[in-house]
């Protein structure tokens, strides 16, 4: 838990199970200002036996959010690229609203606003801060490197949802040029991140949503003609400065992408969502065992730890555990963050339960 950002927890839930744990209140840390999750300290660490930090860049000289009070309609800000991202009144997360590219055109690419992958900035004294938190902690560190990870997702963001999704057919070119421009941008990232930490993380991370609740959100056709060379690409290059083995995050049901993602190198499938269709973690594990570690599937937080009792988690912990643990290549996490008004009496249970059954006999 807050070992990256999609393995963390939301700022209200977090302060629920602080006070829940009996520790004092204290500022809470943001994370990651989209999700709105928390960074996780280390006394909740060791009560709850946690083994995983996170390791990140600086933020860059350029470009820092900007935060604008829209009253009734709550409050926004611009990301790196130039979208306008807001969150309602009494919202939990921050969503895509205004986006930078209003026509699928080269003109229109050639204008929009780009992070700089190269701004010293990001890496100024990033070894020294990871040698330093490498000599006080045993726990491994999880490298995320910057500019984001995302080539399908990223359209969807600059384009909208529809647009995107409409792009990818109908716009393939600009499409391409865009994936170009983005993957260059990612692979210089990774390559001057990992040059700074490549001995010191043992985890590395990256990330592209490809699937939704019920199947892919592009075809797998598609993705392997515009989309997995690409990957494929992003892959070699960190692997080539690295030999911390891939964590690579895709929510739904992603099962038909699977040979695919092993193919180009992917070492550790995250968040293992066990409510999607076809994500089962028993056939998961017999399937694909032998060449991908689970990093997540451990408790549906869909369902059973927002709704259930306790009783119902650690009886859910032990059935993942079961399915996903035998001859290693299990990491317990729950399904992606621990999202608002999960009950703090539930999260105790489901890392007690982590604890008491997660150990080789």
């Amino acid at each position: 838990m807050g070992s990256s950002v999609v393995t963390s927890i939301a700022i209200p839930t977090y302060a629920a199970l602080r006070e829940h744990l009996g520790l004092p209140r204290r500022e809470i840390r943001v994370l990651e200002t989209v999700q709105q999750i928390a960074a996780v300290d280390e006394d909740v660490l060791d009560i709850l036996g946690v083994d995983v930090i996170p390791v990140f860049a600086n933020p860059p000289a350029g470009y820092r959010p900007v935060f604008v009070d829209e009253g009734g309609r709550g409050d926004s800000f611009k990301d790196e690229f130039g979208a306008t991202l807001r969150r309602p009144r009494g919202g939990f997360y921050y969503d895509w609203q205004e986006c930078p590219l209003s026509e699928p055109s080269t003109e229109a690419l050639t204008k929009m606003p780009w992070p700089d992958p190269a701004d010293p900035v990001r890496y100024r004294g990033l070894r020294k801060q990871v040698e330093q938190l490498r000599a006080r902690t045993d726990r491994a560190l999880l490298g995320m490197a910057p500019c984001g990870h995302d080539l399908f997702n990223q359209i969807l963001r600059v384009r909208g949802m529809e647009n995107g999704l409409m792009d990818v057919v109908a716009e393939p070119d600009f499409v391409e040029a865009f994936f170009d421009r983005l993957m260059e941008t990612i692979c210089t990232a990774q390559t001057l991140f990992l040059k700074e930490v490549d001995d010191l993380i043992d985890v590395h991370f990256a990330a592209d949503d490809l699937a939704g609740q019920n199947g892919p959100l592009i075809s797998p056709s598609l993705y392997r003609r515009m989309i997995k060379p690409r990957q494929a690409r992003i892959m070699a290059t960190i692997k080539s400065h690295t030999k911390a083995p891939v964590f690579y995050h895709s929510c739904g049901a992603v099962g038909e992408f699977l040979d695919d993602l092993v193919e180009i190198g992917v070492d550790i499938l995250n968040p293992v969502q066990v409510s999607a269709k076809g994500m089962d973690t028993a056939q998961l594990k017999k399937r694909y065992g032998r060449r991908l570690s689970f990093w997540g599937g451990g408790c549906d937080t869909q369902h059973v730890l927002t709704r259930g009792t306790p009783a119902e988690v650690r009886q859910e912990v032990c059935r993942r555990i079961r399915d996903l643990a035998p001859g290693g290549g299990f990491v317990f996490n729950p399904v992606h963050n621990i999202q608002p008004r999960v009950p703090p009496q539930n999260i105790v249970a489901m890392f007690a339960a982590a604890r008491e059954y997660g150990r080789y006999r």
